[in-house]
């Protein structure tokens, strides 16, 4: 960040001397406490509104306070319990919390509360919000720790959704899918055996932690398996070669590489193993791959396997710590949707144009200034989101890009805004919204007429 834009209203600091006297309140208890809502709110200015024309700046301060804050909940286990809630967090100019109010989002129970506000008190008297200003300012957090989901049962031909079931029906051959989820399982059901044309097995959101070579072995049709959300270790996974499965959904489980056996099914089509805290990536062998999702998966970078996946349609790498794209990711000539979001890119390689079948390309959340020339030799992308982040200008290949239906630049830096836009002949949708050219009045004006001639032309802008 450049010490120009941080000294306007902000010093960004790392503090962990905290005010002596902090309020941590329900705010169902606001009334009761003789705290006014509403003089709190005009005494206390969104956080936001100090950054109005500095989004680089606003972007980054909010993801310290939430890391910061994600920190503590990690630390002190809070993440697990049954709760949601949200902060209204009211800070003096020193980053020191006077007021902390809390909206219980779900039914929680009073002695959880207690706890959560005892916890809660600690961090904000331990803790300054990560940055001094030059006024009183409030900020917003949410959090969501592990609510249990209400089950969703399924019913139609062919269908079972419980153990019970699976046990008492005297036609098992006729059962082709089990939808086994959220019914607390610690192990696979034997039941699950009984049948044979059996080709969906669904066990997602329960507790299992160990996933037998049976299971493939002894289900010779299964085509679809879902073990979301259990508690698979690396040692736990065992397959043996199915030449039938196609789909296989691991994410949120205890992974830190992708299992040998996994690789063993070489007719994979799908694989979703995100939310795993992946240390290596292998995927040789998964050659037939068209769907692979590997968000939030801790990857520093792409693994070099990845480039091998020639038969890629959809490649979900959000929320990991990319810092950069190899260019042999453009190999991929199959791909239609791309979505690199929540990263740390700087910028994206040119040979990404050489994709010639993407469709749709998530880049939001990063930290891209610019866009390659090339990019005008995309030929089928209609879809590209560069919401929230370092764009001062709207890119010159932008005007270029002719077949684009939907360009999201929501939350940049936007100064200006290229006419050329005007021409693009297939453009429907164009967000602008949080860009120092909307939000600062003055500036207005000087792109009302190209914010009028896209109108005109029935285009769809948000601002």
């Amino acid at each position: 960040m450049k010490p120009l834009l941080v000294t306007l209203f902000f010093m960004l600091v790392w503090c962990s001397v905290a005010p002596a006297q902090t309020r941590i309140i329900s705010l169902s208890d606001t009334s009761q406490q003789g705290v006014s809502l509403a003089a709190l709110n005009r005494q206390y200015p969104p956080v936001e509104t100090l950054f109005a024309s500095q989004p680089k700046a606003r972007q980054e301060l909010r993801m310290r306070a939430i890391q910061q804050f994600n920190g503590f909940i990690r630390e002190h286990n809070l993440a697990q319990k049954r709760v949601a809630f949200g902060l209204r967090e009211y800070y003096e100019p020193t980053g020191e919390a006077t007021t902390v109010l809390v909206d219980w989002l779900v039914p929680t129970p009073d002695s959880t509360k207690t706890q959560i506000l005892e916890k809660l008190t600690q961090y904000y008297r331990a803790n300054r919000f990560p940055a001094t200003a030059t006024t009183r300012f409030r900020n917003q957090m949410t959090h969501v720790g592990n609510i249990p989901e209400k089950r969703t049962v399924r019913t139609g031909a062919g269908v079972l959704s419980s153990v019970e079931q699976a046990r008492n029906t005297t036609r098992p051959d006729t059962v082709t899918k089990l939808y086994f989820n959220q019914l607390e399982l610690r192990r696979i059901p034997e039941e699950v055996y009984r049948f044979p044309n059996l080709q969906e097995l669904d066990l997602s959101r329960n507790r299992i932690s160990h996933l037998p070579a049976r299971l493939t072995a002894d289900l010779p049709k299964l085509q679809r398996l879902s073990l979301l959300y259990n508690a698979l270790p690396d040692d736990s996974v065992f397959f043996s070669s199915n030449k039938h499965l196609l789909a296989l959904n691991l994410q949120g489980n205890r992974l830190t590489q992708i299992p040998a056996s996994v690789r063993q099914n070489r007719r994979l089509e799908s694989l979703w193993i995100g939310n795993n805290k992946l240390k290596t990536a292998n995927l040789r062998g998964l050659h037939r791959l068209n769907d692979l999702n590997l968000y939030n998966a801790g990857l520093a970078e792409c693994p070099p396997s990845l480039t091998r996946l020639r038969r890629l349609k959809v490649l979900d790498l959000y929320y990991n710590t990319l810092t950069e794209l190899p260019a042999r990711l453009s190999r991929l000539r199959r791909l239609e949707q791309l979505a690199l979001s929540h990263n740390r890119l700087r910028a994206l390689p040119d040979r990404l144009a050489r994709l010639k079948r993407l469709q749709v390309l998530y880049a939001h959340h990063n930290q891209i200034g610019g866009l390659p020339d090339r990019f005008d030799r995309f030929r089928s992308l209609r879809l590209l989101d560069l919401s929230y982040n370092y764009l001062s200008t709207t890119p010159p290949v932008l005007d270029r890009m002719l077949t684009l239906e939907e360009l999201d630049l929501n939350s940049n830096n936007l100064q200006t805004l290229s006419p050329g836009l005007t021409n693009l002949p297939n453009l429907k949708k164009l967000y602008l919204r949080s860009n120092p050219i909307v939000d600062d009045k003055s500036r207005v004006g000087l792109f009302a007429q190209t914010i009028q001639q896209l109108e005109a032309g029935k285009v769809e802008v948000f601002h």
